[in-house]
């Protein structure tokens, strides 16, 4: 479908338009859309820090006066003459209006002794003017003393100003707060100054500076009553606190968390008058502990981003078009000029012509179709020298081939001589091989019948030295039974002399003679048994002795046939290694002879190979003169000459 590069500039042309609006889109939604959410958020920290410093400079004022009025408490004499005079002006600060009123609370007594109530306190009327009321002064109602801003006032550092709780003034229904400061005379707490602050004027104010973001802001005191809310009526006569409004404006609960959980803003669903979601700021005014709250509608913040983002579509990606659109009427026109350069190069060669291209333009084209004549002109004078090359390459293949087929058959023949030989050589390998395992066999052999002479020696060894041995403890049984014999000859006389003495005694000593009877015939046995045990002790000792010599004999000839044998261990162990040796010798022969088999069958197949590439490179060579002859023939031979080389590459490849 996109074989052509007019359609493939299309495409693209398609694809590069719509990859840009993805780009300008995803671009804006990624990196532009919280850059300017973030620069949407630093207008409304300004935005929101601008009405805080001006709230500041309005309570400042009024601290500024206020600490002027204490100021003044505790270097004017105690005269009443001179309080009415002095004081109103600071009052009345030059007209302002978001006074609302303001005075001196003295202590008990601490203006007139023994007077409780002394206070100086004036008040704005209808027309706007500072009338001075006694009102406070009056027993009926509750002392001043008690009152939450006097009470705040009594332990704060001296010259600063502690704001009181948003409340309704009770004789003129006005909202309000106080700034009160204490002072003191010769170091003792001595009373209040206080200037009260309409919030009327603090509502014009937001109502004016509020919607810089699109929204309102709204004020809260440091109770969390609502000093102004777009849409909070005031009509009782206490102040509303927060908690009160959620209950008839729900959408103010996630405002009420955020400031009880301390965070700075918050997401509500429904902004009240703006019936629109928003995103609510909260700014802590210290001196005060007010917050203001700055709520700016959501679409307010997103709005700027897509606004850039449509009006940047809406821009850039008809102008994109335009530009792809003239690029792709470019391409046509040039590739219409690159269709007809090429029709003309198509026409280079027919008919053996050997015309050039008409050169009709000085730009890129031009330096084409130039190029082209040049290579045309290089291809014609490259076709002659290749046909002579070709020429050349038919007679020389001719040759390699002949030669190659020659060199093929004597590869054969080696090939087939060297295998009979191989034959032969695995042949001897395995007479010599049985050869060897028979040497080591006798080897082993001869080994054992060593070692076992050897123990026969030692046995035959042992043997000498035991007849030796017997040989001499017959000499010793010999002396002993001579002991015997003439302790038996001793027996016997002594026996002889105890029968005499025994006659002698006559009746007395018959007994004894009998004893001496017996004791005569027991020597005289023990006598004839040495006797014969001397002569069998003889005759073994004899034997004995015969026996030791017939064994030193066999003991010398043991040893003659241990030499006889170890001397022919040694040659077996000799003619071993000599068979390992030489099978070893017969193995590499063997492995060699083996090895050039291999190698001469593979030459034989690589001269089998060569035969057949000088054969198909003599064909190759005929075909390619064949093919420089049809060159000029025509386009349709020229479309036909690359199909029948690849041919003819194929059969080089199966071959």
């Amino acid at each position: 479908m996109f074989n052509t590069i007019s359609r493939q500039l299309t495409l693209s042309a398609v694809v590069l338009t719509l990859l840009m609006a993805v780009s300008i889109y995803g671009v804006m939604a990624w990196r532009g859309q919280p850059l300017v959410i973030d620069a949407s958020q630093s207008l409304i920290e300004r935005t929101g820090g601008s009405i805080v410093n001006a709230l500041n400079g309005q309570l400042a004022r009024v601290e500024g006066n206020t600490s002027s009025l204490a100021a003044l408490a505790e270097s004017l004499p105690q005269d009443e003459a001179i309080y009415q005079q002095a004081l109103p002006n600071v009052v009345d600060d030059n007209g302002n209006m978001t006074i609302a009123g303001g005075g001196i609370w003295p202590e008990p007594g601490a203006f007139s002794p023994g007077v409780e109530r002394f206070s100086f306190f004036w008040a704005r009327n209808a027309q706007g003017a500072l009338e001075f009321l006694d009102d406070y002064n009056a027993s009926t109602i509750a002392p001043y003393h008690d009152e939450a801003w006097y009470s705040s006032a009594r332990d704060a550092t001296p010259g600063q100003c502690v704001w009181s709780a948003a409340y309704r003034d009770p004789a003129t229904g006005v909202a309000m707060v106080t700034c009160s400061v204490p002072y003191y005379i010769d170091g003792a707490f001595s009373g209040v100054a206080t200037i009260d602050m309409q919030l009327g004027g603090v509502a014009e104010f937001l109502a004016e500076n509020g919607g810089g973001t699109g929204g309102y802001a709204f004020v809260l005191d440091n109770e969390r009553n609502v000093i102004d809310l777009p849409g909070v009526e005031q009509a009782s006569d206490e102040m509303k606190g927060l908690a009160d409004v959620v209950r008839d404006m729900p959408w103010l609960q996630p405002v009420v968390t955020a400031i009880t959980a301390g965070r700075e803003q918050a997401s509500i669903e429904s902004a009240g008058v703006l019936a629109e979601p928003a995103e609510v700021r909260l700014f802590d005014m210290p001196r005060t502990g007010w917050t203001l709250g700055l709520v700016t509608p959501s679409e307010q913040v997103t709005a700027l981003a897509r606004t850039l983002t449509r009006d940047l579509l809406l821009f850039i990606v008809p102008l994109l078009a335009l530009l792809l659109g003239l690029g792709w009427w470019g391409g046509r026109i040039l590739l219409a000029q690159i269709r007809s350069t090429t029709r003309q190069i198509d026409q280079l060669g027919q008919d053996n012509s050997s015309r050039e291209l008409t050169i009709y333009r000085e730009d890129e084209i031009g330096e084409l179709r130039r190029a082209v004549n040049r290579y045309s002109e290089k291809l014609q004078r490259l076709f002659g020298d290749v046909r002579s090359v070709a020429d050349a390459i038919a007679s020389e293949s001719t040759e390699i081939a002949a030669g190659n087929t020659e060199l093929s058959s004597r590869t054969e023949q080696q090939a087939a001589s060297l295998q009979e030989t191989s034959s032969t050589m695995e042949e001897m390998a395995a007479t010599v091989k049985r050869n060897a395992d028979n040497a080591q066999e006798a080897d082993l052999r001869a080994k054992e019948s060593a070692d076992k002479v050897k123990r026969g020696g030692q046995q035959v060894s042992r043997l000498a030295q035991s007849m030796e041995a017997i040989n001499e403890s017959s000499v010793e049984v010999a002396s002993i039974v001579q002991v015997i014999e003439n302790i038996a000859f001793q027996t016997n006389i002594l026996a002889l002399n105890a029968s005499v003495e025994a006659a002698r005694a006559g009746e007395h000593g018959r007994g004894f003679a009998v004893v001496a009877s017996e004791v005569r015939e027991l020597a005289s046995r023990s006598a004839a048994s040495a006797r014969n045990i001397n002569g069998l002790i003889k005759t073994t000792s004899e034997q004995i002795a015969t026996g030791s010599g017939y064994a030193q004999e066999a003991e010398s000839a043991m040893k003659e046939i241990v030499v006889a044998i170890e001397e022919v261990t040694a040659r077996i162990s000799e003619i071993s290694q000599a068979s390992s040796e030489q099978t070893n010798g017969i193995d590499e022969i063997n492995r060699a002879v083996t090895q050039m088999d291999t190698v001469t069958q593979q030459n034989a197949g690589l001269v089998s190979q060569a035969a057949g590439a000088a054969n198909e490179l003599s064909l190759q060579a005929q075909r390619l003169k064949g093919l420089l002859d049809e060159f000029h023939g025509g386009a349709q031979a020229v479309s036909q000459a690359p199909a029948l080389s690849d041919a003819s590459h194929e059969r080089y490849q199966l071959t």
